[in-house]
């Protein structure tokens, strides 16, 4: 019980440092901009006037962000790429808080994995800014409120360098942080045994602001996405995801 509460205690700093944009909005601004690290992969056909047209389609490669940087573990691709980031990981939660990917100081930082864990996590915990005024990084997760709004964008992709995993959203929770009886286990990347899995996935659920019908089994692995509801006073966005696929490259 005395480590459970010190993980909770430590997890409490985490979201408090990502909360933290909130007092800095004015100059919050996109952390990052990837253009160099396009590349051109394949090209598709798209309607136009003019018969056979190409279109390249463009990637983020992730050799070109690591060799940048190899704290990078992935990208995060939502869809309409309404959430398209490269994803690294330190070994503490504060290092990329403020950090672009050449790890320059950058008021929204970067999206990081918790150093609780890793990405073969059984639960993969990511924390990201967000903000009301400009489209930063995680501000879209804030949309999530809206059920509507869900059932457009109910899936994202994690890419690795093996793999791409495929999540499906399961819950939204919004968090009071002012609220003692808010559990903070949501952070959690492991448990000690089936029940407790069980009976964190049943609380989040009970807890979501929405029902999704999207169920979920102790062999499910999870992806959260954690991020600062700068719309109410000391507020965190919950985006709970469950792997339902995944494409080897």
């Amino acid at each position: 019980m005395k480590h459970k509460k010190i993980k909770i205690a430590v997890a409490l700093v985490v979201v408090g440092l990502i909360g933290g944009v909130i007092y800095n909005q004015v100059t919050a601004k996109k952390s990052y901009e990837y253009s160099d690290y396009y590349v051109e992969t394949k090209t598709t056909k798209k309607e136009s006037n003019k018969e056979n047209e190409e279109a390249s389609e463009k990637e983020l490669s992730l050799s070109l962000l690591k060799k940048t940087n190899k704290d990078v573990v992935g990208i995060l691709e939502f869809d309409d790429r309404i959430i398209y980031e490269p994803i690294v990981q330190a070994p503490d939660n504060d290092y990329y808080v403020r950090r672009n990917i050449d790890k320059q100081y950058a008021n929204a930082g970067i999206p990081f994995v918790s150093a609780d864990g890793n990405i073969d996590s059984k639960n993969v915990v990511i924390y990201g800014h967000s903000s009301k005024w400009d489209n930063i990084i995680f501000t879209p997760l804030m949309s999530y409120t809206d059920q509507n709004y869900y059932k457009k964008h109910d899936t994202f992709k994690f890419i690795t360098e093996d793999e791409t995993r495929i999540y499906q959203i399961f819950g939204v929770m919004n968090i009071d942080l002012n609220d003692l009886n808010d559990s903070l286990e949501f952070t959690q990347t492991e448990w000690d045994s089936t029940n407790s899995f069980n009976a964190f996935i049943s609380d989040s659920i009970n807890r979501g602001l929405y029902k999704t019908g999207v169920s979920v089994n102790k062999e499910d692995r999870l992806m959260t996405l954690v991020t600062c509801d700068t719309r109410g006073n000391n507020k965190r966005i919950v985006i709970l995801a469950k792997l339902v696929d995944t494409e080897y490259v």
